[in-house]
C-alpha cells in the first residue's frame, strides 16, 4: 500500500498556491513578465517555507511550452514532467552529499550541453551552503558567465555560510516564516479536501506548533491523523511529540507571576525529553510578549509569527511582568537553554528547566538593578534621616529598667557604622575607660558648654564619610581643658551632650561611656560582632568582680557568631581593654530560640520594601 504524505500531495503547483510568500512570487512572476530573468537566483529562509518549491515553480514557468509565462499551464509535457519529477533538463543536486570539487566540475561540464527538450537547462542546488570552499571556487566562473541556456537556482537555510563571492553573483530572495493565520487557513483547506472532521482549534494548535513552517504543519497533521483518526480534538494535540501547548506555556508563566511553586511544577508538561522544545516555545512566546510591551500590539515584527488572539494574550502577560522583568526572565531562560546544550547535561534537562523556573518564581530574583538601587537609597535615606529628625523607627525596644528605647537604625542592622567621637588624650586619661566611638549612622550633636568654654564634643575635622560605605571608627584627641577646670568624672555621659537615638540597649546601672568604649574596641576586632552587641546585648554593672553581658533575641547566625571561639575571644579582649583589671566578663545567652527575623519590626519593614520573603 502506497501513501503520499500531505506535504507532498498538496505541494503547490502554481505561484497562486504558494502561501505566505507574496513578495517572492511577485518578484519571480514580474521577472518573467518584464523579460528580466537573471541567470542565478538564491532562495534562503527557514525550513519548510517553500524555498525548493518556489525554485521548481520558477523553472517550470520558464520551460512551460506556452511560456516563459508567469503562470504555468500545468497541462503541457514540460509542466506534467515537472509535476511528476521526471524532467530531464532540471538537474537537482543535494549539496549535502555532493560537497566536493569533483561534483562541481561535472556540473560545469554538463552546463556546456544544450537542453534535451526544454528551453533552459536548470541546475537546482539544495543546501548550497554545504559545498566545500574548493567547490565554490570552481563554480564561480561558470556562475558569473553561464551559457545562455543555463539557469542556476540555489536554496539554503544558512545564508551566512555562503561565500560573498557567490552571493554577489545571484539575485537573493528571502522567504519568511508563515504566520499562524496563513498556516491555519491552508490546513483548513487540506482537511476539507481530505474529509477530516477536526474540532475547532485543532488547526490553530498545529499552526502554533509548526512555528512558521508549512511543511512542519502538514507533517504534524499527518502524525495527528495517524494517532487519533479522522476526528481529531484539541486535547489530542498534547499527545504529539515536541513542545507543550500554548495553554501549558501560559499556565507556567502565570505560576511564575503568582510565585506559585507547586502550581508551576504541576503546570509543566509531564513528558520528559521535550524540555528543550518546551523552553524554545516559551522563549518565542516571551520574545513576542516583550515586543508587544516595548513596541505595541501593531509591532511589525509580530505580523508573521502570531495571530491576533495570541497577541492579545501575550500583551496581558507582558503587562503583568513589566518590560524590565520580562527582559531579565528572558535572559535567565536563555542561560538555561545554553546549559541544556552540552551532551552531559541533556540527561538533566528537566532539572535545569525546573530549577530555573522555580527561581524565577521569586520576584527578587528578577528585580532590575535600577530598582534595587532606588530601594537601597530610600532605605539608606530613611536610616540616616529618621533619627536626625526625631521620628521613631518602625519598632521600639525595651531597656532593662522598663523604659522605652528606639530600635537601632537599619544601617546598624546591616553592619556597624560609626562616626568619630572624642577620646581623651593619654595625659588626661582617667582610670575608667572612655569610649572611642559610637556605633551609629548619624554623628552625635555638638553643644557648647554653658560657660562658653571649648565644647566637650568638638566636630571632627575629618571629612564626612561617603554614605555608600561604612563609617570608619577613628580616635580623635580631645582638646586639653583650660587650667583650673575640674577633671571630668569617670562615669556618666558628658554634660551637655545629646545621646543619639540609636543608643545601645544598656541598663541604667551601666556606664554609657564604658559601653560605647567597649563597642568601639569590639568594632576594631569585628564590626559584625559590634553590630550584634549594639543591637541585642546589655552590659550590667559589675558585682563581685563579674560583669554579666546579656544577649537576647539572637538569630541562628548571630548566635553562632557570638558563641564561636573567635567571637568570644574578640568580645572578652575588647571588654578587657576597656574595663580595666579585676573585672571578669560573663557572656549570657537569653531567648536565642526567639531570635527569628520574622518577629523583628525592622526586618518586616525591609521585607515589605523589597517585596521579599523571610526564610529560616
Amino acid at each position: 500500500m502506497s501513501y503520499l504524505v500531505l506535504a507532498r500531495k498538496y505541494r503547490p503547483k502554481a505561484f497562486s498556491e504558494v502561501a505566505g510568500q507574496d513578495v517572492v512570487t511577485r518578484t519571480l512572476r514580474g521577472a518573467i513578465a518584464e523579460e528580466r530573468v537573471g541567470h542565478a537566483y538564491l532562495f534562503f529562509g527557514p525550513r519548510g517555507t517553500g524555498k525548493t518549491t518556489s525554485a521548481r515553480l520558477f523553472a517550470k514557468a520558464l520551460n512551460c511550452e506556452k511560456g516563459p509565462t508567469d503562470e504555468p499551464c500545468g497541462t503541457c509535457d514540460r509542466c506534467v514532467s515537472y509535476d511528476a519529477g521526471t524532467e530531464a533538463d532540471l538537474i537537482e543536486i543535494d549539496a549535502a552529499s555532493n560537497t566536493g570539487v569533483d561534483h562541481v566540475r561535472s556540473l560545469r561540464d554538463q552546463a556546456g550541453y544544450v537542453p534535451l527538450r526544454a528551453r533552459f537547462k536548470v541546475f537546482l542546488i539544495d543546501e548550497v551552503h554545504m559545498l566545500s570552499k574548493a567547490a565554490f571556487n570552481a563554480l564561480l566562473k561558470t556562475l558569473e558567465e553561464p551559457p545562455p541556456h543555463v539557469k542556476f537556482l540555489f536554496a539554503t537555510t544558512e545564508l551566512h555560510k555562503v561565500p560573498d563571492t557567490v552571493v554577489s553573483r545571484c539575485q537573493v530572495l528571502r522567504l519568511s516564516p508563515l504566520s499562524e493565520d496563513e498556516i491555519r487557513g491552508r490546513l483548513d483547506e487540506v482537511f476539507k479536501l481530505e474529509g477530516i472532521d477536526a474540532e475547532d482549534g485543532v488547526t490553530s494548535e498545529i499552526a502554533r506548533r509548526a512555528r512558521g513552517g508549512m511543511r512542519d504543519a502538514l507533517s504534524l497533521a499527518d502524525q495527528l491523523l495517524a494517532l487519533v483518526g479522522r476526528e481529531p480534538k484539541v486535547s489530542d494535540t498534547e499527545r504529539l511529540a515536541g513542545e507543550g501547548s500554548a495553554e501549558a506555556i501560559e499556565a507556567v508563566l502565570d505560576a511564575v507571576l503568582a510565585g506559585d511553586k507547586p502550581g508551576l511544577l504541576r503546570a509543566l508538561p509531564a513528558r520528559e525529553g521535550d524540555e528543550p522544545a518546551f523552553l524554545d516555545a516559551t522563549l518565542d512566546y516571551l520574545r513576542s510578549a516583550m515586543l508587544l510591551r516595548l513596541v505595541g500590539e501593531d509591532a511589525p515584527m509580530l505580523a508573521e509569527t502570531a495571530s491576533a488572539a495570541a497577541r492579545t494574550r501575550m500583551a496581558e502577560r507582558a503587562s503583568a511582568f513589566g518590560a524590565d522583568r520580562l527582559e531579565l526572565v528572558l535572559q535567565e531562560l536563555l542561560h538555561a537553554r545554553e546549559r541544556m546544550g552540552p551532551i552531559h547535561m541533556r540527561a538533566h534537562a528537566r532539572l535545569v528547566l525546573e530549577t530555573t523556573l522555580l527561581d524565577l518564581c521569586r520576584p527578587e530574583a528578577t528585580m532590575p538593578i535600577t530598582e534595587l538601587i532606588q530601594r537601597l537609597e530610600a532605605l539608606e535615606g530613611r536610616a540616616v534621616g529618621g533619627p536626625a529628625q526625631g521620628s521613631p523607627p518602625p519598632g521600639q525596644g525595651r531597656s532593662g529598667d522598663g523604659g522605652t528605647q528606639p530600635t537601632p537604625s537599619p544601617v546598624r542592622a546591616a553592619g556597624p557604622q560609626a562616626s568619630a567621637a572624642p577620646a581623651p588624650s593619654p595625659a588626661h586619661q582617667s582610670p575608667a575607660p572612655t569610649p572611642v566611638a559610637t556605633v551609629a549612622a548619624a554623628k552625635p550633636s555638638v553643644s557648647a558648654a554653658p560657660n562658653g568654654s571649648v565644647p566637650r564634643n568638638p566636630a571632627p575635622t575629618n571629612p564626612a564619610p561617603s554614605k555608600n560605605g561604612p563609617v570608619p571608627i577613628e580616635e580623635l584627641k580631645r582638646p586639653e581643658p583650660p587650667k583650673g577646670t575640674p577633671p571630668r568624672p569617670s562615669a556618666g555621659p558628658p554634660a551637655g551632650r545629646k545621646v543619639a537615638s540609636v543608643a545601645p540597649r544598656v541598663q541604667t546601672n551601666s556606664t554609657h561611656d564604658q559601653w560605647e568604649g567597649f563597642l568601639a574596641e569590639l568594632a576594631k576586632r569585628s564590626e559584625g560582632l559590634a553590630a550584634v552587641a549594639a543591637k541585642k546585648a546589655q552590659l550590667v554593672r559589675s558585682a563581685g568582680g563579674v560583669a554579666p553581658m546579656k544577649f537576647r533575641g539572637l538569630s541562628v547566625d548571630e548566635l553562632q557568631r557570638v558563641e564561636s571561639a573567635a567571637g568570644r575571644r574578640a568580645i572578652e579582649d575588647a571588654f578587657r581593654a576597656t574595663s580595666g583589671d579585676g573585672v571578669r566578663l560573663k557572656i549570657e545567652i537569653h531567648d536565642a530560640s526567639t531570635g527569628s527575623a520574622a518577629g523583628d519590626p525592622y526586618t518586616e519593614h525591609v521585607r515589605q520594601l523589597f517585596n521579599g520573603r523571610i526564610e529560616g
